[in-house]
């Protein structure tokens, strides 16, 4: 978004960026200037008077908040840049392509397109998109085309050991030692294919942890050897459960997830369910050992 808005301005437009929820605190370094502005009602007559509704790296209408229906009813053009499978979002332009690695890829070939030199500030955001998209340049779709992208940024200014410190150098002794706390309970399950860790509520509460940062701990059972797929099952609340997926053979968790109301990718997925802690574990578990959802 911070580097689309940069594209935008540069070619004289108007424009503001709104996202439904708050930053992570892990990616607040890329909004030096604070452009990001988290959605309020008051925002409302903006959206309903603009000229178009950029929506980017969504796949479905329901990961806008309420931004999607301000926008339906207003009746404001609807464009959406995205490379998700399966794709529903209700737009009438759609830039959707599924080759590409990242989002971050999509707007990186746009302004290539539209001649704009890019900035340092959207420089480092489009490296980080397509960091984190592709798990550190290896997964999702990662080709020669990435790496000459890359290249092409490291030259505009973006030091690669500064990026990897904001993106992975940042874990808390607390959020380390939850970690820790997290992986004695690690189980698998099919041969060792697949793995999965259990973090309850009462476990980032008592740490005063923000509840987001436990994302970092799916990098851990990826480490296993013989490991095809994981899951990390993070409780957000009594009936509230977050679960990220990850797969290095052939699941396809993007297909588990979308089945249950989530999305992602076939190797990078996630989902929300209300449901408690115990049902939501044997339902994946039991997805993953299928296969399919």
């Amino acid at each position: 978004m911070i580097a689309f808005l940069r594209l935008l301005k540069s070619m004289k437009k108007r424009a503001i960026a709104i996202i439904p929820s708050p930053v992570p605190p892990l990616y607040r370094f890329l909004d030096r200037k604070g452009d990001l502005l988290v959605y309020r009602k008051k925002y409302d007559p903006l959206i309903a008077g603009a000229d178009a509704l950029f929506i980017l790296d969504s796949s479905t209408n329901d990961r806008l908040g309420p931004i999607y229906e301000v926008a339906r009813r207003s009746g404001v053009r609807r464009v959406c840049i995205d490379h998700h499978p399966g794709n529903t979002v209700e737009a009438e332009t759609k830039f959707v392509e599924i080759g590409a690695c990242s989002t971050a890829q999509l707007i990186y070939e746009l302004y290539i397109a539209c001649g704009r030199e890019i900035g340092r500030d959207a420089a480092v955001a489009l490296y980080t998109g397509i960091h984190t998209d592709t798990v550190s340049f290896n997964f999702l779709g990662t080709t020669a085309r990435t790496h000459e992208i890359v290249a092409d940024l490291l030259r505009r200014g973006v030091d690669p050991k500064e990026a990897w410190l904001r993106m992975y150098g940042n874990d808390s002794p607390r959020v380390l030692k939850l970690a820790g706390v997290t992986l004695e309970g690690l189980r698998t399950a099919a041969g060792g294919r697949i793995a999965w860790v259990v973090i309850r509520e009462s476990q980032w509460r008592r740490r005063r942890i923000n509840p987001s940062e436990t994302e970092s701990i799916t990098r851990y059972p990826l480490t296993l050897r013989g490991v095809g797929v994981i899951a990390l099952f993070c409780e957000e609340g009594k009936r509230q459960v977050r679960v990220s997926l990850r797969a290095l053979d052939s699941t396809d968790v993007g297909e588990i997830a979308r089945a249950l109301g989530g999305g992602g990718h076939s190797t990078s997925a996630g989902v929300r369910l209300n449901e408690p802690l115990p049902k939501v574990v044997r339902r994946i578990i039991k997805a993953l050992m299928r296969g399919k959802p």
